[in-house]
Order: structure tokens, then sequence, then C-alpha cells
């Protein structure tokens, strides 16, 4: 693509050099540079990019867009300066890759948690309506059955665009997404044209990064002004109206409104709701009549995934036939209330619950299925929202009956000191320590009797412990198996 008119998807402040030359690609890291390529210079949380523009233009990069004065003296090389070098890295991405999300059906799903499970269960809908539908988010980048490693809940704006890109070209119809709150304040987002967004909750997290909770708000808030754009047809903001923030949306919502929730007003609205061992069995109640469902999901939270999932559908002119056809053919979500029954009786739960509000939703899910008792497992991450961990310690101690207190991913801190500050929430519940992940998950079974819940926190899906900087092969749904098996003889 020629560069001017990759140009003109910026606001340039500067532009020093040739624009009439061919960009074969565009890099924001320099180890990633190629031969004619655009460099972008973006300030990271480790590395400033411009220090790097010097290895960039000797890898071959021809052009570079900073966001302030640097040297350039290669022969050849165009500087372009902008302001923000994160926004324009978006904005020359989806240029160069043609604005892929013109052309497919976006739906992008923003809260604290749920995300990911809605996702499941929109790009089922989707299937179900006949649409061959990706999918972006926390487990993986799955392009209608070609799959990519996740990095990112929500990928930085090159590699989104060019997964775009991609379902483009295989011919997909529609794409549904988690949208983080990183990747809405670090403008990973900006140019994507979607059809329809998706608000779940909003509690506590990512302080660390964020700062405040009305800066983590005001980064949620910035989804809902994007669905707009050139394209035609229908699009939908759905929002939980049960949420105390829910009125802060519906005001953001460029787009029509449809509220979901299980309090009286919202446009759908879940009653006659049961959470039992098999699943989830709920109405959806509508201005059209009652949309009966069996979900094979558990816990009652799932209720506003699958009506949130729902919303943008019928916000999407989806029928209801199809719209139940897709939540009830959800088997399940990896790392999301995985069951696991043991040869005594008792059952293990593992799941991704990582933040206090998905941790209390999680536990009170468990307590509402009849265990008799309550054995959780969890720990906190290193390097992240610290004030959460006395939180998540006051939600188990008041939801379990014992907690076993562990490491998730400690990553560079001390385990102690992070085991610490989750017990300074615990006050006189019953409870232990024990560091080592395994032994504490073995602890927890050994403990658990007939008819009792053996509940393993945090990690879900992920198959690895970040500890002093390495990456150690970790599953805890493999441990939870070995540690309840006997003789191999488990069952799901």
């Amino acid at each position: 693509m020629i560069l001017s008119k990759i140009i003109k998807a910026v606001k340039a402040e500067q532009v020093a050099g040739r624009q009439d030359l061919e960009i074969s690609s565009i890099a924001f890291d320099s180890r990633q540079v190629k031969p004619g390529a655009l460099f972008v210079a973006v300030p990271g949380y480790k590395a400033d990019g411009h220090a790097f523009i010097a290895s960039a233009v000797k890898s071959g990069a021809i052009a570079v867009i900073a966001g302030k004065e640097a040297a350039v003296s290669a022969s050849g090389v165009t500087f372009i300066r902008v302001n923000d070098p994160r926004s324009a890295l978006a904005a020359v991405s989806a240029e160069f890759f043609d604005n892929p999300s013109g052309k497919l059906r976006m739906a992008g799903i923003t809260g604290t948690s749920g995300k990911t499970t809605t996702t499941y269960l929109l790009r089922s809908i989707f299937r179900k309506n006949g649409d061959r539908t990706g999918l972006i988010g926390t487990i993986e980048y799955n392009l209608d059955g070609e799959t990519f490693e996740s990095k990112n809940t929500t990928p930085e704006s090159l590699t989104l665009q060019e997964l775009l890109n991609r379902m483009v070209t295989k011919g997909l119809d529609s794409c549904v997404m988690e949208v983080s709150s990183h990747s809405l304040a670090l403008h990973r987002v900006d140019g994507i044209e979607f059809d329809a967004a998706v608000f779940l909750n909003l509690t506590q997290d990512h302080m660390d990064f964020h700062g405040t909770f009305e800066e983590y708000l005001a980064a949620k808030l910035k989804l809902f002004g994007l669905v707009q754009g050139e394209k035609t047809g229908p699009k939908v903001c759905a929002i939980n109206s049960d949420d105390f923030r829910a009125a802060e949306f519906i005001k953001a919502a460029k787009a029509p409104v449809l509220t979901f929730g299980f309090n009286e007003g919202s446009d759908l609205r879940a009653v006659n709701v049961s959470n039992t061992q098999p699943g989830l069995k709920f109405d959806i109640a509508r201005a059209g009549g009652l949309c009966p469902l069996n979900l094979k999901l558990k816990g009652y939270y799932n209720a506003y995934n699958a009506m949130a999932a729902a919303a943008v559908a019928a916000g999407l002119n989806i029928g209801w036939e199809t719209i139940k056809a897709g939540l009830e053919a959800v088997e399940n979500v990896p790392g999301r209330f995985e069951t696991y029954k043991s040869p005594a009786g008792f059952t293990a739960v593992v799941d991704y619950a990582h933040k206090p509000d998905a941790l209390q939703r999680l536990l009170e899910a468990v307590r509402g299925m009849g265990a008799k008792n309550i054995i959780t497992v969890f720990g906190c991450g290193g390097e992240r929202d610290r004030a959460k961990r006395p939180m998540m310690g006051g939600i188990s101690a008041r939801l379990s009956d014992f907690t076993v207190i562990t490491s998730d991913n400690p990553r560079n801190e001390n385990p102690a000191e992070i085991i610490s500050e989750i017990t300074g929430g615990m006050g006189k519940a019953k409870f232990s320590v024990v560091p080592d992940r395994k032994l504490a998950i073995f602890e927890a079974v050994k403990m658990a009797k007939e008819g009792d819940v053996v509940v393993v926190a945090g990690k879900g899906h992920e198959e690895y412990q970040l500890i002093s900087g390495k990456v150690n092969h970790f599953s805890d749904k493999e441990t939870v198996l070995e540690a309840i098996s006997d003789g191999g003889k488990w069952k799901e």
C-alpha cells in the first residue's frame, strides 16, 4: 500500500520525506520489522518504541511513525510525527488491512466478569443462524476452526486488524470478541465498526492499571460510542439494567438499547430461574412472550450472560427459535464451572474466577446447588491490583466452609507477601496456607467428603504458572483429576 494513503488515516503533525513509498507491512516491535515496513514507535509498559527506531531502520523500515522528535538519518526513510502513536497504530492498521470490521458483523462484549462465556453463547447463536463466526478472547483467537494462542484478551490493534482481515479472507460472516478495559484505554479497538456492544457488569478490577474506578468506568464506556459507522443494517447496545452503572452506559450508547436483567422494567427479564446440577433453567420474559431455556451451563450468573447474548441476537433481528437453539447448544466453556465427580462422592469445580465479583458469584452458585461443605482453593496474581486480595479473602471466608490459600501467578512478587494480604481479609474463618498450588489442591481434595464441593478458582483454562519470571506448566484441571482419581477412575 502507498504510504500517502496510510498517512491520511492519521492526524500527522509533521511529515518529512517521500510519501510515494510502497509499504509492505507494519510493525510496532522492531524485532518484527521486515524490508519495506512502516514502524510505529509505541510507548510500552517496559520499553519505549522510540528507543528502537534505529534498529527498525536497520532491519529495513522505510517509514517511521513516532510521537516525539526522533532522528532518522537513513536515506529514504520517511518520518511521520503524531500526537498519540497508539491511536495512530490502530488507524494505520485498519487502513492497511482495508477496514475489515466493516465487512463483518461485529459484536463486542465488555464487563468485569462473564465476557468469555457470553462470547461463546453469542457465537453459538450466530452459528445456528448460519453465520461462519470468528471469536477473539481470553481463551483463544478462533477463526471458525483455525485457532491462535490468546496472549491478550483483546490483542494489540495491529494483530486485531490482521485477524479480522484473515476472517474476511476466509469468508467469515461475523466476529464476537471480548473487549477489555485495557484495550479501550490503549486504543486497540479504535477504528472497529461494531454492530453490537454488550455491558455485563462493573465491579472493582485492574486498579493497578486504571488507578481509579472512574477511569475504569470511562474506559468501558468508550465501547458504546463505537457502535456506529457507515455499515448498513441493525445495531444494538445490550445493557445489564440491574447494574448500578447501567444508566451511564445507556447514556453512552450510540445505537438502540435493549436492557436485560432480573428486575422489572428490563426489555429481557429472567423469570422462573432454577439452578440445578444438570444446568440452569429459566425463561426470558420479553414483549412477545416467554422463551424457555434449559442451559447446560450452571450458576445464576449465567442467566445474565445468556440474556446478554440473546439481547444482541434479538437486536440484530435473529429469531427467537434460533436464539434458543444457540444458547442451549453450548455444552461448556473451557475453565468456566468445569465440574468433576469423584469416586468418593464429592464434586470438584474448576473456574477462572480471579476477581472479587467472579469469586462471589461462583461460590454463591455452588452453595445454591446444595453443597454440603465448600472447600475453596485460590490465590491472587502478583503485580496486579493489590486491593482485591483482602476482598477476595473476605468473600471466601464468608461463602466457604474452609479455604486453602495458595499461589496463583505470583510473577515476580514474593508469594508469601501476596498470601499475607489475602489472609488479612479472612478474619476468624477456617483456612490453611499452602503456597504450592498442587499441594494446596491435594490438601483440599483430601479433606472433602461425600456431598462436599472443592472449588479451585483463579486459573481455569490456563495451563501455566508464572513464577519468578519463568513460565511453568500447570493445569488446575489436570491437578484436580490427578487428586480425585482412584486408579484413574473419575467422571465428569
